[in-house]
């Protein structure tokens, strides 16, 4: 004769289950509407400045007309063009 003895099931605690279920729902409501949903909330309206910008890039640029111009030629320089040295010795593996 077998004898059968089985551990007392402990009670499910459903306000944590419910909570957790509460929490993954509202985790992927969430990231589906930062993610993945177009804001149809907000509308964006373009100031003033930003309009003058389309104009702005209709304009062609010769850089030839500003070489050319007198004011170009009224620049001076002043200072010394800047020399460039090598870093370290030509054979790094040589011995002093």
């Amino acid at each position: 004769m077998a004898i059968l003895v089985e551990e007392e099931k402990k009670p499910t605690n459903w306000a944590a289950v419910a909570s957790t279920l509460v929490v993954v729902i509202a985790l992927f409501i969430g990231s589906y509407l930062l993610f993945f949903k177009k804001p149809e909330l907000l509308n964006i309206t373009t100031p003033g400045s930003l309009k003058d910008l389309n104009s702005l890039s209709k304009i062609s640029f010769n850089p030839d007309d500003v070489i050319n111009s007198p004011t170009f030629k009224l620049l001076r320089q002043f200072g010394t063009n800047v020399s460039t040295s090598t870093a370290g010795r030509s054979n790094p593996f040589k011995p002093f």
